[in-house]
């Protein structure tokens, strides 16, 4: 059967936090769809459990009423009946867990999503729900194609499954660190200060985080609880020591996982000592600012800021200067190429196919095939990676002047779509298949890559 593969469409509730970018594209994707029977993975994050201001905890009837939320909105439904028309015409579709919508796991909360698809339930039912405790391997044309949503290799948002799916759930699950952070200080930062281009960074929270205070360092004065300043302040200070003279943050009470994988990112910038002086004026409430170094203070945002966008420039660019539409690279890094040849080794499959990084990638080499499909969100355009001080200060200045990225006003902070999926069809006459990395676009499919798989053997 032919098989279409989609990630990270973060569908929302309608809500002030949605950053689903296609409604009206992705139903059009689907009904492209149901001329022949075709299985749809969509392969984590296909919902976003987190863009509410309920507190972080898997209760059920909480949940339930999120879920809810979701299947109704108007961006969110009509995807869904689309969805729901793929099956109808005979395919069949299969939702993976993501740490953006790990509460699909919960069989209450698939009964909902299923019932949103506006189908008997005899067709519904083809809609199945996995976990990410191993990964969906599919066979198409006698090729293996290896499918997971990938947020196992990034300790930020791995997901606990073995206390998720306990009955003792309640007292087990932790949430990972990298949706504390998008509870505690991401969506305040977009409700109380409208900076809408927070998500956008995903999955690099602590990044996003740094951004903020390379843009509008006070905006986090009032979010960082006495844990998260002594952390920070502690791990500022022993930059550089021995560990034998460093201190120990003993009196981080109330710091979480979460803000120390922060305080840790924060104290591998390289901040000057008066740099670090002058970011702490700001961010401690108890402090006067009797010492305020605006110099200073405008260096330490500068590098925090760029420190922030670098894992989100790696992941989008591999060439540096780079623009036009061959900005947003398709060679993955390194550490995607290591995953790749891991999972292969183990599984032996003719092509891998992940998510959760945002970017879209393809890379044929002597192992496996691998490819990342992307996401549905909008995508930011950064400077140049050669860029000066003094351009890297302008696009800091829009982005503080336009922290709601207002199309109109949008000069260098500018946005982007790019809805990319992958396709695999099985060859009709000979066993394999062809595996494609597309784009939707107003004229329809755009095959960016193409390749052929040989069957397994």
């Amino acid at each position: 059967m032919r098989t279409l593969i989609l990630s990270d469409l973060h569908l929302g509730n309608g809500g002030p936090y949605d950053i689903f970018a296609g409604a009206a594209e992705l139903p059009a994707l689907f009904d492209s769809f149901t001329r022949t029977p075709t299985h749809v993975v969509l392969n984590g994050d296909s919902f976003d459990f987190l863009l509410n201001d309920d507190p972080l905890a898997v209760d059920p009837q909480r949940t339930l009423e999120q879920a809810r939320a979701l299947v109704t909105s108007a961006p969110t439904a009509p995807a869904l009946k689309a969805l729901g028309r793929v099956l109808a015409a005979g395919g069949r579709a299969t939702m993976v867990v993501g740490n953006h919508d790990l509460e699909l796991a919960l069989p209450d909360v698939q009964e909902v999503i299923r019932s949103a698809l506006g189908q008997p339930r005899e067709v519904a039912s083809r809609l199945e729900f996995r976990d990410g405790t191993a990964p969906l391997q599919l066979e198409v044309g006698g090729s293996r194609v290896l499918v997971t949503h990938g947020e196992h290799t990034d300790v930020a948002n791995r997901i606990d499954y073995a206390s998720l799916l306990s009955s003792e759930r309640a007292n087990r699950f932790r949430y990972p660190p990298g949706s504390v952070l998008v509870k505690t200080l991401l969506n305040p930062l977009k409700h109380q200060h409208r900076m809408r281009y927070m998500d956008l960074l995903k999955p690099d929270f602590e990044g996003a985080v740094m951004v903020a205070l390379g843009v509008k360092p006070d905006a986090l004065k009032v979010l960082f609880n006495a844990g998260t300043l002594t952390l920070i302040r502690r791990l500022l200070e022993n930059r550089g020591l021995a560990p034998a003279f460093a201190l120990e943050p003993m009196d981080a009470v109330g710091a979480s996982d979460a803000d120390a994988h922060l305080a840790r990112s924060l104290a591998r910038v390289d901040l000057k000592d008066d740099e670090v002086d002058a970011l702490l004026s700001v961010l401690d409430p108890e402090k006067l600012n009797a010492f305020d170094n605006p110099e200073a203070l405008g260096r330490a945002r500068l590098k925090l800021a760029k420190a922030g966008f670098a894992f989100y420039a790696r992941l989008h660019r591999a060439v540096a200067g780079r623009t036009g539409t061959d900005y947003f690279a398709l060679e993955p890094g390194k550490d995607e190429l290591a995953e790749t040849a891991r999972l292969g080794k183990k599984y032996n499959p003719q092509a891998v196919v992940m998510g959760h990084t945002h970017a879209a990638r393809w890379h044929e080499g002597n192992g496996p095939l691998y490819a990342n499909t992307g996401t549905w969100i909008s995508l930011l355009r950064l400077p140049a990676p050669e860029a000066s001080d003094e351009e890297w200060g302008e696009y800091l200045a829009e982005l503080q002047g336009n922290p709601s990225l207002d199309p109109v006003k949008q000069r260098h902070a500018r946005l982007e779509q790019r809805f990319t999926f992958v396709e695999v069809e099985p060859h009709a006459s000979a066993r394999g298949a062809t595996l494609r990395l597309s784009q939707w676009t107003d004229q329809g499919p755009k095959t960016l890559r193409s390749a052929d798989l040989p069957a397994g053997s």
